[in-house]
């Protein structure tokens, strides 16, 4: 199924933006099973407008990454839009991250502290929106904490500032990622606006996307820690299951050959988490992260990599 935002069309599940997991090589593996829309890891906003060369590849666009999104944080209007031309100049279109929790980006004034100052959170999305073409979302949170959910009225704010689609991660700041998600705020929010509404928040399978779609109406879902060591989890989200037996020996040092050709020297330190994630719920996985954790040499995960899932029945 897809949907539109302003001009443009996407499948109707996509791929949350994840700091420390959505770069370049995890995006690569994710586009094996589909095209659905993907998020870059979350830039900072000021970094980029500096031409900060870690940031600036943070937000470039791979041959492959379309279509994709840039998402920026910051808390200063003029800024923010600049960082959303040189993402446009990339290829992607461009999300405003109003809803990280990070107690670093809160203090900061950034992502959901924003939801504290919609004032300044209006004349972001209204810059951004002025200074690009391409589509412009919002994402966002239910609100600081239970006592002050703003998010419908926030997101009313936003659409009028000009944004093409909201995206609701249904937890508040407090909560950060612990809990449930309150799937019954996006059929408020959806009833709310009148631009697309993403949904965000525990969607893991087919059947959890089935039910939020019946009940609130949402126009798409977004999977964020659901796709850790499940690269393919938007296929599955979206009725197909392309790795009915998890993570093969092949896929994985695919997954660890991108990383090397990205990252250099550092891949392997880098990959160790993926690697882990890839190992969960299999048989002797505990033992094999253990070991993952503290070997440095490359060769030797490599190996390790093969005898693991090369023999593991899941």
């Amino acid at each position: 199924m897809t949907f539109r935002i302003k001009n443009l069309t996407f499948e109707n599940v996509m791929l949350a933006p994840m700091a420390g997991v959505t770069d370049a090589p995890f995006r690569s593996m994710v586009r094996r099973f589909g095209n659905e829309l993907v998020f870059s890891e979350m830039v900072l906003a000021e970094s980029l407008v500096r031409g900060h060369d870690k940031t600036t590849r943070m937000a470039d666009r791979t041959e492959r990454d379309a279509p994709f999104a840039v998402q920026i944080v910051g808390r200063d209007p003029a800024v923010m839009a600049d960082a959303a031309v040189i993402a446009e100049k990339q290829g992607a279109f461009v999300d405003i991250n109003m809803g990280c929790p990070v107690p670093k980006i809160v203090k900061a004034g950034e992502g959901s502290a924003l939801m504290e100052d919609e004032d300044r959170a209006e004349r972001i999305v209204r810059a951004v929106s002025d200074a690009v073409r391409c589509p412009v979302t919002v994402k966002f949170r239910l609100g600081v904490d239970d006592e002050r959910r703003n998010y419908v009225d926030f997101g009313k704010r936003m659409r009028d500032a000009g944004a093409s689609a909201l995206i609701l991660h249904a937890r508040t700041r407090r909560q950060m990622y612990s809990g449930s998600a309150d799937e019954k705020a996006f059929a408020l929010l959806k009833e709310a606006v009148d631009v697309p509404v993403v949904a965000n928040g525990d969607i893991r399978t087919a059947a959890d996307a089935a039910r939020v779609f019946e009940q609130s109406g949402a126009d798409a879902v977004m999977v964020g820690r659901g796709a850790l060591g499940k690269p393919w989890a938007l296929a599955e989200v979206a009725g197909r299951n392309p790795m009915p037996g998890g993570a093969t020996a092949d896929f994985v040092l695919d997954h660890l050959k991108a990383l090397e050709n990205y990252y250099g020297h550092k891949a392997i330190f880098i990959a160790r988490k993926h690697i882990a994630w890839y190992s969960l719920g299999k048989r002797g996985g505990a033992a094999f992260r253990e070991k993952i954790n503290t070997e440095d040499d490359p060769a030797a995960v490599k190996e390790m990599i093969g005898s693991f899932f090369g023999t593991d029945d899941g």
